[in-house]
């Protein structure tokens, strides 16, 4: 045993000469005021780590979190390999959702450059683990640079649970090891010398409790960014249910094995496959599930590996095997992975993309889960109605600030308005609202909102 710690122990500490600290000038995310008026922005500065990886013929290439860089405007890194020099770097793309939280930068090709000169060693790039995931009780540690340390930090651990995905969430690996802030974005290694996964956050109020995103999702980021792609993951494209014995008559089963498919979402991958409602799912790519949707023996005992955690680690675009039961006869279908139908409304995280249209004395923007979210601490009865518009195939218009003194004040409509019509046209988008504003110079406007109000102006 002994012996299996100082090789570990060796090395993490070869390891982290691959580990960064990334300094970063940005925006800072959580301000409500940013989410409701889209004018404002709180500047700030924060620390995270990250890693040089190892991955085809890349350099200079370094995963993070996208909790650190996101909303950033100027990134910068720092080695123990080259003293306290900082260098320059560019954001090359970062799940904006943070579902998983994965990022990826590069420094530029003159840093690199100036980075290889004064370092000294070379660079340590660090290769993720494939294969199956790490058993519970394995041994890592942890490495980064926690609190703002300016010497990279060690901490050692096991891997001590799983948290299974869902349809909205990656699986996460749990561990004892000490995450800490700014130690995220740091890689967890083994002791065969590869990065388990991206440390990622700890959990407030728990000794001892800190989350590890599995490297199977770091690499199929990496992939989808290095493409320019919007990083998706495949989704099952619908809704299911588990299953169980007093279903067998319904379904004609003879016993309550794989998930009952609840609802098919239009364009998703269930559709094209030709899977139906109430067929049951039995196994994708000879995967297994029972009726909870847990793999099968894959993993061992004690380990809820499920559904959607396989559908995730399926890259878009690869043909996929579903062995599906339908009037109790079992069949086979095939279709290309594909990710989930997007809805009207959308997540809009990055403070720079967040488009709006400033008149009559308000900011109109398309409807978000961040100003959904905002809206609790402003108007819980708004906050509802908002709720109820989720699954609507479009977008959405609110209104999301008011200025004193304003046409839309004297009339007392509140933060939170949903314009459904203008002119008596259904509009959608910040874009179909501009040009009924551009064809309307010089005249007037009724805007129409969703609970009844009207509003009547003139278009300068």
């Amino acid at each position: 045993m002994s012996k299996i710690k100082n090789n570990l122990t060796d090395v993490a500490r070869q390891m982290m000469n691959g580990v960064v600290q990334v300094h970063v000038e940005g925006y800072i995310e959580e301000d409500l005021q940013s989410v409701m008026n889209p004018a404002i922005k709180i500047p700030g500065n924060w620390l995270g780590s990250g890693f040089f990886v190892k991955y085809k013929n890349l350099e200079g290439y370094i995963v993070t979190n996208a909790h650190v860089v996101r909303n950033a405007i100027k990134i910068e890194i720092s080695s123990m390999l080259t003293s306290e020099e900082k260098f320059e770097a560019e954001l090359v793309g970062l799940v904006k959702k943070l579902e998983p939280d994965v990022a990826l930068i590069r420094l530029t090709d003159k840093e690199l450059q100036r980075f290889k000169k004064l370092a000294i060693k070379k660079i340590e790039y660090l290769e993720l683990w494939e294969g199956p995931s790490p058993a519970r009780g394995e041994e890592i540690k942890a490495i980064g640079y926690p609190m703002g340390m300016v010497e990279p930090n060690i901490s050692g651990g096991e891997i001590t649970n799983f948290v299974s995905g869902s349809e909205y969430t990656t699986e996460r690996f749990v561990t004892n090891a000490a995450i800490n802030p700014g130690n995220s974005g740091g890689p967890s290694v083994s002791a065969n010398g590869k990065v388990v996964g991206l440390n990622t956050a700890v959990m407030l109020d728990a000794d001892n409790i800190g989350f590890i995103t599995p490297s199977g999702f770091v690499k199929i980021i990496i992939e989808n960014l290095l493409q320019q792609n919007e990083p998706h993951f495949a989704a099952i494209g619908g809704k299911v249910q588990k299953n169980a014995e007093h279903f067998n008559e319904l379904l004609k089963q003879t016993e309550a094995k794989g998930v009952i498919v609840a609802k098919i979402l239009p364009g998703g991958f269930l559709e094209a496959a030709g899977i139906k409602e109430r067929d049951v799912i039995l196994a994708i790519n000879s995967v297994e599930f029972d009726r909870h949707g847990i793999v099968i023996g894959k993993e061992g005992h004690f380990r809820h590996k499920n559904i959607y955690d396989v559908v995730k680690l399926i890259p878009i675009g690869d043909e996929v095997e579903v062995v599906y039961q339908r009037e109790g006869e079992v069949r086979i279908a095939t279709a290309k992975a594909m990710g989930k139908p997007e809805k009207g409304v959308v997540s809009r995280p990055i403070i720079t993309e967040r488009k709006y249209i400033e008149i009559f004395g308000m900011i109109i923007q398309e409807l978000s889960f961040e100003i959904i979210e905002a809206m609790r601490d402003i108007d819980p009865n708004a906050q509802i109605e908002m709720i109820q518009t989720i699954d609507q195939e479009k977008p959405m218009l609110v209104v999301t600030h008011i200025h004193q003194g304003s046409e839309v004040d004297e009339i007392e409509w509140p933060v939170g308005e949903l314009i459904i019509r203008a002119n008596g046209r259904k509009i959608h988008t910040l874009n179909n609202l501009q040009k009924i504003l551009n064809k309307n110079k010089g005249g007037s406007l009724l805007l129409e909102c969703r609970d009844g109000r009207i509003g009547y102006f003139k278009v300068d």
